[in-house]
């Protein structure tokens, strides 16, 4: 009789851990499906042909008469550096108590006596964003403190670079540069470099 008991009693012990095993079984692909639902950014194929002719009309023959060659056109990541630089500034933003709202992707070019990169041939630069009076702001988050955000735009004026792309105001007075950002820009030289939480490094191509 006991040994009935026993056996009755292992079995649900058995069956209850296969439905506890079972549940989070179910939870983890539950919230994998929730992470894979298909983003609402894709493109039709008709809308990336119409956008690659309109580039390869109003601006391949710009920037070919300009450099006397094509500049790039793609810049390649891995998947893992990709999703590294996320995880990366996510942490980051959440360790300085700062919402990360996004990624800005800026058009840049690597200059003539670059390190890195291919000198005089296009290239972007990721910069984590912010919500600032409801605008999404590149900011930094490594020079950030605990709740008080540094934009980029404060960061990069101390280096004598004026960013315009903020606010309407700033891209409309551009041209306009503050005196404490020229002086900024010949003493840059001087100032002590450090590391940024911005990304780049891409493969390039053209030039193959």
């Amino acid at each position: 009789m006991k040994t009935i008991k026993f056996l009755l009693v292992a079995s649900l012990g058995v069956a209850t851990l296969l439905s506890c095993t079972q549940d989070k079984t179910s939870e983890v692909l539950i919230e994998k499906a929730v992470k894979t639902t298909k983003p609402k950014n894709l493109l039709m194929y008709k809308e990336v042909v119409e956008m690659l002719e309109h580039y390869d009309e109003t601006r391949k023959p710009v920037l070919e008469k300009a450099l006397g060659r094509e500049d790039t056109r793609i810049n390649f990541y891995t998947i893992e550096t990709l999703e590294a630089y996320l995880n990366y500034v996510k942490k980051i933003s959440q360790e300085k108590g700062i919402k990360l709202t996004g990624i800005n992707i800026v058009s840049a070019s690597y200059p003539e006596d670059s390190s890195h990169g291919i000198p005089n041939y296009q290239t972007n630069i990721f910069m984590p964003t912010t919500e600032i009076n409801g605008r999404n702001i590149a900011f930094a988050p490594d020079a950030s403190k605990n709740g008080e955000i540094v934009t980029m735009k404060e960061i990069l004026s101390k280096y004598g670079y004026s960013w315009v792309y903020d606010s309407k105001e700033d891209y409309n007075n551009r041209k306009i540069k503050s005196k404490e950002i020229q002086k900024n820009s010949l003493m840059r030289d001087e100032l002590i470099d450090s590391e940024s939480a911005n990304g780049n490094r891409s493969q390039l191509s053209p030039p193959y």
